[in-house]
């Protein structure tokens, strides 16, 4: 029934029912059986207090009002399309429909709420506004009821009844198949699911069918992928999809008269999938190997599990890095063993689950995931970066300065064949400086060299107790030292070369000589002593080198410039093999002669040499380029590479780090300071402690 309270289409509807009420004043009606006799009493007078919503329940249209003792018939609005009519249901729901055009019989449906108390309905919109009818007579097929309304200029409201019958319309309207759609919410991100309006309508519902096309989106080639014959489920997951990127679905909607309704295609993107989270259950060490234990995926759409391995707990910071080490395919295995676990202090490992389109589980903050075990490699050392590393001449240890994971700058001594520290200096150096620390057999023993200002300060390189500082009185400073034997030492600047001579801890001028005239605002001078007497001093933004020749007692002579550039990136660093006669340019990997001083030979891998062997025949190196950006994508690699000038062939060794530096102890062997996840150099800061040496199989 029409409210004028609630909407446009009902005050269209009323002006037709005031123009049955005129006719009614002017010409009146004959009565017959079903005619209506307008109660003389108040609006509620009559009320059939035993009207119920099961004899409401169904489909109706008026076929006769009355006015002040006068009825009249009420024709359809338009014949081709049948009657307007409206809906009553159990669960409180009343719908109008209205008709309004004859083209395709287009309606207007209005759904409110009603309650039935004592033969009184009293609608409801969502507004809150509301509109009583009072029952007078209710059968199975007939229903009397009265309103109040306004029908001419008196704001006074008229008692109007209406006869209303029992109307079977030629078919339902779809008001359904345009809300089937995809939902996809934070509870449900791992499934393909669809819901929809259940069908509610006058004629006995018959079912749902779901259609599915993974081929272009077609309802051609769409193949039916369920039918529902329940009329109250309004969800549909699909449990085996096909591995495509775009996913559509339609809907057809049945009831006892056919189909109803059918929707368009509505696209689901799989991409925005995400599995559960796989929950660990047990992460331990035995012998070395990492053992793990989570409980099985609980979800749809299952392809394999992914194990990996991280460097942080929670997150993704600074230098965040994940490698897988383990694909199960299986969904009931739930453990696996890493027989070679990185070496990482601490490491992380998280567990993903994978779907068939290839979307993971991956949250790097979820708890749930992950688990960080409190354990390392022994031979991990608890440096954060390294500053410094020297190798010790004749034995298997190595010096280095950096920073320790508690932020202290350390000076130790490493033996890398029992993994242990030898020595911790007993007092840290004070000034920071770029010049590389040195070990040398002297006449005083075998000692450390730290530069530091305008000295050097000396260490017992057995323990690593300090001695004292060799002050070099009248230079301020120096950018690199090298120690010439028989106590001599030399030293330079931006434009001089200098030689001092060492009595026990004082050191006393002996020579000085100019070199390069240009003088570049860095401190990348760099000494390399030859043999013979002989000393380059060069700089890695000059294209040649001054060569001075310094004899037993430490005078300098001789200074000209000769055609081998010293350019190592900038680091006082330059491969030197007095066996083979050679320097290495490691910025263009060119070997010059230091007798004819020409270019001896170029090669091309390793990419970034860091060593030579001690015969000079191997170049020792890696193809990862220390200035790249770091991140898990980055190319760097575990292979060192070994370039033998003998044969001109590359070898490529597996490694079980990174390697930052390589070269041959006096055992002849290859050892490598690496790190166990990616990282620039050993200068460069990581989240985790994890460089260690490890001994190279060549």
């Amino acid at each position: 029934m029409h409210n004028l309270m609630f909407t446009s289409c009902y005050r269209r509807n009323f002006s037709r029912i005031f123009l049955f009420v005129g006719l009614i004043l002017i010409a009146g009606c004959s009565k017959d059986d079903d005619e209506i006799t307008e109660p003389e009493d108040l609006f509620y007078k009559d009320a059939l207090t035993s009207a119920s919503m099961q004899q409401l329940n169904g489909v109706w249209a008026i076929y006769e009002i009355a006015f002040e003792g006068k009825t009249a018939g009420v024709p359809a609005n338009y014949e081709e399309c049948g009657r307007d009519f409206f809906q009553f249901t159990t669960n409180n729901v009343y719908r109008d429909y209205f008709h309004i055009s004859s083209y395709e019989c287009e309606k207007e449906v209005q759904n409110l709420s009603y309650d039935l108390e004592k033969g009184v309905i009293t609608l409801r919109n969502d507004w809150g506004s509301s509109e009583e009818m009072v029952i007078t007579q209710l059968t199975a097929d007939k229903l009397v009821f009265k309103m109040k309304v306004e029908i001419d200029d008196d704001p006074e409201l008229e008692i109007v009844s209406f006869m209303a019958r029992k109307y079977s319309p030629p078919n339902d309207i779809d008001l359904y198949s345009y809300t089937f759609g995809n939902e996809l919410t934070d509870e449900n991100r791992n499934e393909i699911k669809y819901t929809w309006q259940a069908y509610d309508g006058f004629y006995k519902f018959d079912r749902y069918e779901i259609y599915r096309s993974a081929a272009g989106c077609s309802k051609a080639n769409a193949q039916l992928v369920a039918t529902i014959k329940d009329g109250t489920q309004t969800s549909f997951i699909d449990v085996d999809p096909p591995a495509s990127k775009e996913i559509c679905y339609y809907i057809r909607i049945f009831n006892e008269k056919g189909l109803l309704g059918e929707s368009g295609l509505v696209e689901f993107f799989t991409e925005n999938l995400r599995p559960s989270q796989v929950n660990f259950v047990n992460a331990e060490v035995q012998n070395g190997e990492v053992k793990l234990e989570w409980e099985p995926f609980e979800g749809n759409y299952f392809s394999h599990y992914k194990i990996a391995v991280r460097n942080y707990d929670g997150g993704s910071g600074y230098a965040f890095q994940e490698y897988p080490v383990g694909i199960i395919e299986d969904r009931e295995v739930t453990n696996f063993i890493d027989k070679t676990p990185p070496h990482l202090k601490e490491p992380v490992y998280a567990i993903y689950a994978y779907d068939i389109f290839g979307n993971g589980s991956a949250d790097p903050y979820s708890s749930k995931n992950k688990w960080e075990l409190s354990w390392s490699h022994p031979e991990v050392m608890d440096f954060d970066n390294i500053k410094f590393a020297t190798p010790a001449p004749n034995a298997s240890e190595i010096f280095f300065y950096g920073r320790s994971e508690a932020g202290q700058s350390q000076l130790i001594k490493y033996n890398y064949r029992d993994h242990v520290v030898a020595a911790i200096a007993n007092k840290q150096p004070e000034a920071m400086t770029s010049i590389h620390m040195q070990v040398h057999n002297t006449q005083t023993g075998n000692e450390l060299f730290f530069a530091q200002g305008n000295a050097l300060a000396v260490y017992d390189a057995s323990n690593l107790s300090y001695k004292y500082e060799l002050k070099l009185e009248g230079i301020p400073f120096f950018f690199d030292f090298a120690y010439l034997g028989n106590g001599i030492f030399s030293f330079t600047n931006s434009t001089d070369i200098y030689t001092f001579k060492r009595t026990n801890g004082s050191m006393e001028l002996i020579s000085q000589k100019s070199h390069f005239t240009t003088h570049f605002g860095n401190t990348a001078y760099h000494l390399l002593p030859l043999k013979n007497g002989e000393i380059l001093v060069g700089h890695y933004q000059e294209p040649k080198c001054y060569k001075f020749s310094i004899d037993a007692q430490g005078k300098i002579s001789d200074g000209q410039l000769v055609n081998i550039p010293i350019t190592s990136r900038s680091q006082k660093t330059t491969l030197y093999s007095p066996n083979q006669n050679y320097v290495v340019n490691l910025l263009e990997n060119k070997l010059f002669s230091t007798l004819s001083f020409d270019i001896q030979e170029t090669f091309e891998i390793p990419y970034y040499p860091s060593g030579i062997s001690r015969d000079g025949n191997l170049i020792l190196g890696s193809n990862n380029d220390p200035q790249e950006n770091i991140s898990t994508e980055s190319i760097h690699e575990k292979k060192a590479r070994i370039y033998n000038l003998t044969t001109n062939k590359v070898t490529t060794v597996e490694t079980k780090g990174y390697p930052h530096l390589i070269f041959e102890n006096h055992l002849g062997q290859i050892i490598s300071i690496s790190s166990g996840f990616k990282r620039e150099d050993l200068e460069s800061t990581a989240p985790k402690p994890d460089i260690f040496v490890e001994i190279l199989e060549y």
